[in-house]
């Protein structure tokens, strides 16, 4: 396809550089509230289908956290439990977690604290799957985020999942976490007009000398996709 058509790199793919990632409006709005979630150290919530964008948001993100003003860490692990969190966390940071979980949560909440109070650094975590987390790691999000007799908190903590995440913590034994998200949004799909600027906007990243797709192609690769990312990839590449 790509010699076929004398482009200079596969135009449907998620590897496409984040300078060169499609500002839809929904992708613009994602990435102003995890900003400024971030900047001030919030409890964010970024939900969406599956295919929307969420990775991709998340990904522009981390490209704009310059590593004098931050340090950050990515997890997507479905089976996330309170226990690997805290191993991972304190690993990543180059510290060896204790044995017993109590001791490895004080050391995790004294190294978030010297990060913020001596580095001058504000700690991002990011946790993506957050569907899929059990309800004691769901639990968990409020002992994570509580510093100081819950009077601060030194994190941004960005939890990333599909709609049905927004429904799990609207149950009544999920309030004291629901209440604690300071920032939340929903992506949604492209418009019609979203997903042929889209298609052309890859296409532009590759430097297709032509024209590709048609019109009636266009209408008709958005009809199918109902404009989910994802699904306009797949399609386009088909």
């Amino acid at each position: 396809m790509i010699d076929f058509f004398g482009m200079k790199g596969v135009p449907f793919t998620r590897e496409i550089a984040s300078h060169q990632l499609f500002n839809s409006s929904s992708y613009k709005e994602a990435s102003a509230r995890l900003e400024f979630a971030v900047q001030h150290r919030q409890f964010c919530l970024l939900t969406g289908e599956a295919g929307m964008g969420k990775s991709t948001a998340v990904r522009g993100l981390v490209q704009q956290l310059d590593s004098i003003h931050y340090r950050y860490l990515y997890i997507c692990d479905s089976g996330l439990t309170p226990k690997l969190f805290y191993r991972e966390v304190l690993q990543c940071f180059g510290i060896q977690p204790a044995f017993r979980a109590t001791e490895a949560k004080r050391q995790y909440q004294a190294l978030m604290l010297d990060i913020y109070e001596n580095e001058k650094k504000i700690p991002v975590i990011i946790l993506d799957e957050a569907h899929h987390f059990s309800e004691s790691m769901l639990q968990e999000l409020r002992f994570i985020l509580n510093f100081k007799e819950d009077s601060m908190s030194p994190l941004s903590l960005i939890i990333v999942g599909q709609q049905s995440l927004r429904n799990q913590l609207k149950v009544k034994h999920m309030e004291a976490i629901e209440q604690r998200i300071q920032m939340r949004y929903q992506m949604v799909a492209l418009t019609e007009t979203e997903t042929a600027s889209y298609i052309q906007h890859q296409l532009k990243a590759v430097e297709a000398p032509n024209e590709v797709f048609s019109e009636e192609a266009i209408q008709a690769i958005y009809e199918y996709s109902k404009g989910i990312p994802r699904k306009i990839n797949t399609y386009c590449s088909s």
